[in-house]
């Protein structure tokens, strides 16, 4: 077991349950949750799913004292409950910057272009939360957090697979579907560059649709299948996601149905694929807590997500608040049944070991 997680899993865990019931209020319950509720992708993409990344990473280096990076990240959460946004944001772009130096340790000791991609995932974090820290506006910021998580999802699918066989014209097409997508960031959004980054989104879907191992994955049984079924839906996600961006989204239901297309969509279907490989690998735990009741929880994700965006875009508030609160109760429930799956398989392991 790696106690030192221990420093670190309180802020991912409250970060995830505070963001939740943020969103949840956004969306018009009456939920008792003060000014941290303006924070949810804050909340979300960085506290939680940011802090979680650099913990991910800084047990492959073996370094202690890189473990203040994921706790200066999560110490985030503190000040954005303290009310101190310039603070909170300065915790993340710290946290990111500290990410971009486990990705360049990383680069100098593997030489691995996987890397060179999830570095751009870490610098689009920063960006974002430099930005943030300068002139706080969210949709100015959301195409770069879009980034961290799109570009280091991919660089891990990259890394996963890398025992594949890797073609020249694999290569190129890889470098010019990432380069559209980054193109986009770096015109004004909601001018052109939202259309460039959604026909790269869209391209980069159906790179991954085409050859990441997922397409085998899911013709097998068990975690396998769950793994790969979950990965695919993502991959569809993101396409939803990118056909949503290059519409037009004055509506305010439109633009929330293209970020929950990413965020919720996308993300969480990655994160749901991963999660009972990559937490037992933070705790240090040699076990797969893989059972099917995690189906469940995968199946809900996805159909509560489709109805809450159908009705969104029929601009029913109504069935959108309550598959909304759905989408939070999934989330929740998913990670419940991890930890026990969790703790199951470990006291298993103990008593064989007794």
């Amino acid at each position: 077991m790696n106690r030192k997680i221990f420093l670190v899993l309180p802020f991912v865990l409250i970060s995830l349950i505070t963001g939740i019931l943020a969103g949840l209020f956004r969306m018009g319950w009456s939920i008792p949750i003060g000014e941290v509720a303006g924070e949810h992708g804050a909340l979300m993409v960085g506290s939680f799913l940011g802090t979680l990344i650099c913990l991910e990473r800084i047990v492959v280096l073996k370094k202690k004292w890189l473990y203040v990076i994921p706790v200066i990240s999560g110490l985030s959460l503190v000040f954005f409950f303290l009310g101190i946004r310039q603070l909170a944001f300065a915790s993340l772009t710290a946290g990111s910057l500290g990410l971009i130096y486990i990705y360049i340790d990383l680069v100098n000791r593997f030489r691995e272009y996987y890397f060179y991609i999830m570095m751009f995932g870490a610098i689009s974090w920063a960006v974002g939360n430099i930005i943030m820290m300068i002139s706080p506006f969210y949709p100015g910021v959301v195409p770069w957090w879009m980034a961290f998580i799109l570009l280091t999802v991919f660089g891990e699918r990259l890394e996963l697979s890398k025992f594949l066989p890797q073609s020249r014209n694999k290569r190129i097409t890889m470098i010019i579907v990432i380069s559209v997508f980054m193109a986009g960031l770096v015109i004004p959004y909601h001018s052109t560059g939202k259309y460039i980054s959604g026909i790269g989104m869209i391209c980069m879907s159906a790179w991954l649709l085409q050859y990441d191992i997922a397409r085998k994955s899911v013709k097998s049984k068990g975690m396998h299948r769950y793994t790969g079924s979950l990965l695919l839906a993502g991959y569809v996600w993101m396409i939803a996601c990118g056909l949503l961006m290059i519409t037009d989204f004055e509506s305010l239901f439109n633009y929330d149905a293209m970020l929950h297309a990413f965020f919720l969509g996308f993300t969480f279907s990655m994160i749901f694929a991963h999660a009972p490989i990559i937490f037992p690998g933070v705790a240090g735990l040699s076990i797969k807590p893989f059972h099917n009741s995690l189906f469940i929880w995968a199946v809900l994700l996805q159909a509560t997500l489709v109805l809450r965006i159908v009705y969104g875009l029929m601009m029913d508030s109504y069935f959108r608040k309550i598959f909304g609160m759905t989408n939070g109760i999934v989330i929740l429930l998913f990670f419940i049944n991890l930890v026990i799956l969790i703790l199951t398989r470990q006291k298993k392991t103990f008593d064989i070991k007794r």
